[in-house]
C-alpha cells in the first residue's frame, strides 16, 4: 500500500503544472479555524482519492454552488491563518503561496463537502497531500509547505 501511495503521488504531481504561480492575494486573515477539530495529515499518508464529496461534479460552476475558503497556517493548529477562496481558481495549476505553512483547513460554512480535490504541497508541487475533508484543522507534516492545488 505504501508504494501504491508513493506512485499515485508522484502521478498527481505531474498532473499539476510544474511552475508554480504565485496565488491571488489572500482575502484576510482569520483564525476561525482554531475552533476546527485537529487532524495529522503526512506527506506520506495524504494522497487520498476526493472524499470531500460524494459523486463527481467538476468546474468553476462547482465551485461557486460549494463556496468555500482555503486557509493556509503559518503556525500548528489553524492558529492564524490566511483564506484563499476556492472560487474561479484555475484547476490543474501549482499555486505559491507565497509563505510556509504549518496547517491548514478548509471552512465551509454549508459544511457540504467539495466537488474537487484540495491539495497542499512542497515546492513546486513536488508532493501533494489532499485535505480530506471541510471544516478540519490538519497540522501538515513531511514539508515545508509552500503551495496548493485545485483537481477536479
Amino acid at each position: 500500500m505504501r508504494y501504491f501511495l508513493a506512485i499515485l503521488s508522484v502521478a498527481l504531481a505531474h498532473v499539476v503544472s510544474a511552475t508554480p504561480i504565485v496565488a491571488t492575494e489572500a482575502t484576510g486573515v482569520t483564525t476561525l479555524a482554531a475552533s476546527f477539530p485537529i487532524s495529522e495529515l503526512r506527506l506520506e499518508s495524504g494522497v487520498h482519492s476526493n472524499t470531500t464529496l460524494a459523486g463527481h461534479v467538476q468546474g468553476l460552476v462547482a465551485r461557486q454552488e460549494f463556496p468555500a475558503n482555503l486557509l493556509l497556517c503559518p503556525t500548528l493548529n489553524c492558529a492564524s491563518c490566511l483564506s484563499f477562496t476556492t472560487q474561479a481558481q484555475a484547476e490543474n495549476t501549482c499555486f505559491n503561496a507565497g509563505f510556509v505553512f504549518d496547517s491548514a483547513a478548509i471552512s465551509q460554512p454549508s459544511n457540504q463537502g467539495l466537488p474537487f480535490a484540495v491539495l497542499v504541497g512542497t515546492p513546486g508541487c513536488a508532493a501533494l497531500a489532499q485535505i480530506p475533508t471541510v471544516n478540519e484543522c490538519f497540522n501538515l507534516n513531511g514539508g515545508p509547505f509552500t503551495t496548493f492545488a485545485f483537481l477536479p
